[in-house]
């Protein structure tokens, strides 16, 4: 019997790598990538860490391409949006190249960068369909909307717990199916609560609010979390495969990086925040598969509308 917890995690915007096709034509520079990245994703969900008591998750799958140039979490057939699979906007508004791409470039980035992410992760989920029983997508945001998003200037929680619906948690038509029942994602956003709500910011900004947790907001699921974690992906997954539950976690860089934006300086991670937010979030993890397996039959029974 495997010693993993059944957890495969897909952390797919923490590279700063730059493709080196797209080079000779950025209009953006280091500073920019950066400020751009899930920094320290890695670091944040490293569930191998030795200063964890273990054990680790089934798996993992990561990418060195930095998000600004290739988003692995949006959908392959949206090379025209700015915002798509290859992104030609910053989360800014700022132009990331000094020319168009044309659409040849466009589909070799794709093929090169974004589908090998998603080999690789299908294939982790089929490795272990037989085992897994929580699809996790490792995130993190800035402390505030950045420009051409939908939240421009608004403070974030410290943590965002996605599901694909509403505030509670519960299905709302026009956002498709839930990736997980309402009555675990709400109880998997208390347990954030219970254990992020002594955590601060480490730039507050006087006289704004900020929430320890919330369900669905800011974000409430990409591609990646939607696709993977849908019924239609996992009934052609092998008969023996467990329904298992995916859930998307949004971490406040403010926490652990501080206040961004395009133009924060680089440095260093904060290793004693990361450590900190490394542990309350192995111990999330450890108390939401708890729940599951408390309620293995009653998840069993539930069918994502």
């Amino acid at each position: 019997m495997s010693t993993k917890l059944p957890v495969v995690q897909s952390i797919p915007h923490s590279g700063l790598a730059v493709p080196a096709e797209v080079r000779p034509i950025l209009a953006i520079d280091e500073v920019t990538v950066y400020n751009e990245c899930d920094l320290w994703a890695e670091q944040l969900f490293d569930f191998a860490h030795p200063d964890l008591p273990g054990p680790d998750t089934l798996g993992r799958v990561t990418t060195s391409i930095a998000r600004v140039f290739i988003d692995t979490n949006r959908p392959p057939d949206d090379l025209d949006n700015p915002d798509g699979p290859v992104k030609t906007q910053t989360s800014y508004g700022d132009p990331i190249y000094t020319q168009p791409l044309s659409r040849a470039m466009k589909e070799a980035l794709l093929q090169r960068y974004w589908q090998p992410y998603h080999q690789a992760l299908d294939g982790l989920i089929r490795q272990h369909a037989g085992q897994m029983r929580l699809f996790l997508d490792c995130h993190n945001m800035a402390q505030e909307g950045p420009t051409a998003y939908a939240d421009p200037g608004q403070a974030r929680p410290l943590i965002d717990v996605i599901n694909n619906g509403d505030a509670n948690g519960e299905y709302v038509p026009e956002y498709g199916s839930l990736t997980a029942p309402p009555w675990l994602a709400r109880a998997a956003a208390e347990m954030a609560q219970e254990l992020f709500q002594d955590m601060t910011l480490l730039e507050p900004v006087p006289g704004q609010e900020v929430v320890p947790v919330k369900l669905n907001q800011p974000f409430r699921g990409g591609y990646i979390l939607r696709y993977y974690a849908s019924q239609a992906y996992r009934r052609r997954l092998p008969p023996d495969s467990f329904p298992y539950v995916g859930l998307m976690v949004e971490v406040n860089r403010g926490l652990f990086v501080g206040r961004q934006s395009t133009r924060t300086p680089i440095a260093p991670p904060n290793q004693e925040r990361i450590a900190a937010i490394r542990e309350r979030l192995y111990r999330w993890t450890t108390q939401v598969l708890a729940l599951i397996q408390d309620e293995q039959a009653r998840i069993l029974r539930w069918e994502a509308p």
